[in-house]
């Protein structure tokens, strides 16, 4: 088909096409307002919540490996931590010592004293006042240049997917400006993006047929968080049909997680200490155990049922070259999305599907149609947050409450959302049905799209759509909802 010209502006051929909004070309890439947007909702988010807890811990854990390193005892890092913890030496003595000592894997405490070390330096030869609450900031930082990082690699992925650059750009900005990255990074203030950036970095060589290289990464990235493993099986069963290679391939994503744990566990009593006394907290067959089916001679597993489905089907099916990247995408955020539907989880590890949504939405035909799911989802899980995990500390611990402390009256709820809630006799129920309605469309719209896509001769990412910034921007305020009424309620309240 030839260029052809109009009013309206310009179309292309059938796998490029492209349409106009108001006379507006969408293959322009994202500008400086665009995202002058996500830093204001960034900076929004950093100055007004600070769940510091668990990033102050990792931090000051991550200074304390770099002490055991140069004084040549890497391998009793745990120990060291938990000596330290019974002193009272993290955070409060309201804590005992089996909440903050050391809990995650070694990889996690490495990668946190590479990024401490310049800090570290400095703090011995001139002693930085404050420097727990220093080394909290750098992580901060971190996990917000993670978040870059992510963005610049999943708009290369969908560059190679795609073959266009405007497009693979807004495929970026849509990741960036997702409200799970304002949320989950900066507000809950954890490090699960480094899992992202991993899963990121994995997908690139998966769909360069590099088995070997993607199970590598995805070995890493369980060690940051287990849920990454979820990814793993599914997609080396599409990809590889050979059950030997299979067996292979899985083996080496799990390896790294299962020899740094064997490690520790033979070189240091406090990790196996510490594990025993985790479990007994939060042991993970609670998690995935917590729905069920009664029946028969005893309960059957959601989640352990739908997964193992998941890769039944994945194993069985065999889609062509072009539809492959969908099939990987939606098997991927298929085992992940009932984890997060029928498992009890944390909110900071809902970041992981991201690179998935975004994948998903972009190769759909109806894009405005995923972006409203995923508006709505997102909607849902944050009013379902807001009720369970806004917290008071998260907005006390925060640098505007710092800085304005003695000026508003302090009150035990700021969530003027929670306490509509309560006043009316609502639950998280509708809120979180919204955010399981969301997820279950998106991948219901997606499993239509691959089936559409055959009759119209296309790969499903070569899919037309037309700009609407107005969508990215409604989708970026979503996180408003929780950042606003607390900030409005503390400031309606001077004292006076």
């Amino acid at each position: 088909m030839h260029l052809q010209k109009s009013n309206m502006g310009i179309s292309l051929s059938k796998s490029k096409a492209r349409f106009t909004v108001s006379g507006r070309f969408f293959g322009s890439a994202p500008g400086t307002a665009d995202y002058l947007i996500v830093a204001v909702l960034w900076i929004a988010a950093f100055i007004f919540f600070d769940q510091w807890f668990d990033m102050t811990l990792i931090t000051l854990h991550a200074s304390d490996l770099l002490d055991c390193i140069f004084t040549g005892k890497p391998l009793k890092f745990y120990s060291y931590v938990f000596e330290r913890a019974s002193e009272g030496k993290y955070i409060s003595s309201l804590y005992d010592e089996t909440k903050v000592a050391a809990s995650y894997n070694i990889v996690v405490y490495l990668t946190m004293a590479a990024w401490e070390l310049p800090i570290y330096a400095l703090n011995h030869v001139v002693p930085i006042m404050n420097y727990s609450l220093f080394l909290e900031f750098w992580g901060r930082l971190a996990g917000m240049l993670m978040s870059c990082l992510c963005c610049s690699q999943i708009t290369k992925l969908a560059y190679e997917l795609m073959s266009d650059k405007n497009k693979a750009k807004w495929v970026g900005y849509f990741f960036i400006s997702s409200p799970l990255i304002p949320y989950c990074v900066i507000i809950r203030n954890q490090l699960d993006i480094v899992s992202v950036l991993l899963v990121i970095l994995a997908l690139r060589k998966y769909f360069k047929k590099n088995l070997t290289a993607f199970s590598l990464i995805m070995a890493v990235a369980g060690c940051f968080k287990i849920v990454p493993f979820l990814i793993v099986i599914p997609l080396l069963l599409l990809a590889e049909k050979k059950i030997l290679k299979l067996i292979g391939f899985i083996s080496v994503s799990f390896s790294l997680y299962a020899a740094s744990n064997i490690l520790f566990l033979l070189a240091d009593p406090a990790f196996k200490r510490t594990q025993e006394l985790l479990a007994e907290d939060t042991g993970f067959s609670d998690y995935i155990l917590k729905t069920v089916i009664p029946g028969g001679v005893s309960d059957t597993s959601v989640f352990l049922l739908l997964y193992f489905l998941i890769c039944v089907i994945a194993y069985v099916a065999k889609p062509s070259e072009k539809e492959f990247p969908v099939y990987t995408v939606m098997l991927g955020f298929s085992a992940l999305s009932e984890f997060f539907l029928f498992v009890k989880w944390h909110p900071q590890w809902l970041v992981l599907l991201l690179p998935f949504v975004t994948l998903m939405v972009f190769s759909l035909f109806d894009f405005e149609l995923g972006f409203l799911l995923d508006i709505a989802g997102m909607l849902g899980f944050l009013v379902t947050s807001i009720l369970i995990h806004l917290t008071k500390s998260v907005f006390t611990l925060s640098i505007f409450y710092a800085l304005t402390f003695g000026r508003f009256a302090e009150q035990q709820i700021y969530s003027p959302i929670y306490m509509f809630f309560a006043n009316n006799g609502l639950t998280t129920i509708v809120p979180s049905t919204l955010f399981f309605s969301g997820i279950v469309s998106l991948l219901l719209v997606a499993y239509l799209n691959i089936r559409s896509s055959a009759s119209r001769k296309c790969r499903p990412f070569d899919n037309a759509f037309k700009e609407s910034r107005s969508l990215f921007y409604a989708r970026s305020a979503v996180i408003l909802v929780y950042i606003v009424p607390p900030v409005l309620s503390y400031l309606s309240q001077p004292i006076r």
